[in-house]
């Protein structure tokens, strides 16, 4: 369907702004809490897709999604660069730690309230958090996307990961468990 307005590159973009717009807000929020903030990165990854839509090589939908996160991810990224929000530091990498994993969440946690407890970490050991479980980035990737080392990434990792299972031990989800 998209193959078809790429040959204008305006309604090609009004296409890919209706279909994905939504998602990729969601996807910003991750990173930048305010929705103000979200906004504005949506607005300046959309700009970007705009400036870029004529190199970009329509393969297919997913290929499309892809381009399209990476460019999100990234403004968020640099978004939080400049509001010196993004303060990561080397820190010695404990073994120990990284063997730590979120204990299993209860099935019917909302993903709402996940979204939240992801939203309340600092804005370093979201980034890290984010890049790596849901977006799926390597230690190494994410260390050249951030400029720190890899043991930092595993460290912001484990950081995150120890402050979410506190925050589930510390907040009383059942009202918003399903069923």
């Amino acid at each position: 369907m998209l193959k078809r307005f790429k040959l204008n590159n305006q309604s090609f973009f009004e296409k890919l702004y209706h279909i994905y717009s939504e998602q990729l807000y969601i996807l910003v929020l991750r990173y930048v809490v305010s929705e103000f903030d979200a906004e504005e990165v949506l607005q300046r990854g959309f700009v970007k897709v705009f400036e870029n839509i004529s190199k970009f090589r329509l393969e297919n939908e997913k290929a499309t999604l892809g381009w399209l996160r990476r460019i999100m991810v990234n403004e968020a990224l640099q978004f939080l660069r400049e509001q010196k929000r993004l303060s990561l530091q080397d820190a010695i990498e404990d073994e120990g730690l990284l063997l730590i994993q979120l204990p299993e969440a209860e099935e019917g946690l909302a993903y709402e309230a996940c979204l939240k407890l992801v939203r309340n970490l600092p804005d370093g050991y979201r980034t890290v958090f984010n890049l790596f479980v849901i977006e799926g980035y390597s230690h190494k990737e994410i260390s050249v996307l951030l400029g720190i080392s890899e043991s930092a990434s595993r460290s912001q990792l484990t950081r995150a990961r120890n402050l979410l299972k506190q925050q589930l031990k510390s907040t009383n989800y059942e009202a918003e468990l399903v069923g």
